[in-house]
């Protein structure tokens, strides 16, 4: 073996998996029965208050889907969650009902919870949330993300994931030197100032693994929106080619599915990958989907430079474990 890869350690995990392996598995899928959804009915009328109700019905599911996404394959597809006879308002409800089943839900970008994914006008060629263009692979900065999609798009907008932990073996064999780029921090922007210098960014290992524990920081979104921020130097060719790199590898490894109204999908965001295809809106009211954060409990050790607010306020076992 080269002695590039021999020095760069193997990431052993449940998360690492293959096309072949979610074909074969169906712990990472659920529809839900007709009392589950009579359950998330009445939910939508419990939560006027904010306040999560207890679902009984559901804890079945929410357990096996909190286990897959801590030691687990990392992701959950729900299916069948009642949109249409929820409503519009019904439906935020009910979903955040669910979520808070599983973690405490974060603040997103515009001071909300409870984020409508959609595209804008203004958006529709950039990154993020509001764009209709397509992604690259990618997590978002919480623990865990959620989605529920009430409308998909009238063309388009194929979503795919894949193992980050799958991705970084792949890249040990056939990319060690990117590889090793991956390794080393970068410069990624933040919402807020970092407490300890006050500028907008963190700078943190795209992809390792500490204490024998895989870790990827996989926020490519957030690196290019550094750059020109005060502090942050122009990103590198070697840091390109890497970033190029990871993106390939990841697309020859990703699980795509069309979602259709109803599909919930839960990834952790420190191991599983998510993308979706450019998409158009030429016909249709357009594509609308939900969007969580969660902080859960007893989750990955967190590099010390890691900005998860929920983690830097909170005694381990409350909010989550100690950064490591």
């Amino acid at each position: 073996m080269n002695d590039k890869v021999e020095e760069l350690p193997r990431a052993t995990d449940p998360a690492a998996w293959t096309p072949e392996d979610i074909t074969r598995s169906e712990a990472w899928r659920h529809a839900f029965t007709g009392r589950e959804a009579a359950e998330l009915l009445a939910a939508a009328n419990d939560n006027a208050a904010g306040e999560g109700p207890r679902l009984p019905v559901l804890a079945p599911q929410l357990e096996q889907t909190a286990q897959e996404l801590r030691s687990g394959v990392g992701f959950r597809v729900l299916r069948g969650f009642p949109v249409k006879e929820l409503g519009k308002e019904g439906t935020a409800k009910a979903f955040m009902a669910l979520s808070r089943g599983l973690g405490c839900p974060m603040e997103q970008p515009g001071g909300v919870e409870l984020a409508h994914v959609r595209a804008d006008a203004k958006g529709r060629k950039g990154f993020g949330f509001r764009a209709a263009g397509e992604l690259p692979f990618h997590a978002d900065l919480e623990d865990v993300i959620g989605f529920l999609c009430i409308r998909p798009a009238s063309g388009g907008g194929t979503r795919r994931f894949a193992s980050a932990v799958t991705v970084y073996n792949i890249m040990r064999e056939e990319h060690p030197d990117e590889l090793r780029v991956l390794m080393q921090p970068f410069h990624m922007a933040l919402q807020q100032p970092h407490p300890d210098h006050g500028q907008k960014w963190t700078r943190l290992p795209f992809l390792g693994i500490r204490d024998q524990v895989f870790m990827a920081c996989a926020y490519p979104v957030h690196i290019k929106r550094a750059q020109g921020l005060a502090g942050v130097p122009e990103l590198t060719p070697a840091q390109t080619r890497a970033l190029a790199a990871f993106n390939t590898v990841a697309g020859r490894v990703a699980v795509s599915m069309e979602l259709q109204p109803g599909d919930v999908e839960y990834f952790n965001n420190h191991v599983v990958l998510h993308t979706r295809s450019e998409f158009s809106e030429d016909h249709g009211p357009g594509r609308h989907l939900l969007r969580v954060w969660l902080s859960m409990s007893r989750f990955r050790p967190l590099h010390e430079e890691h900005p998860i607010s929920l983690r830097a306020r909170t005694p381990a076992g409350e909010g989550g474990p100690e950064r490591a």
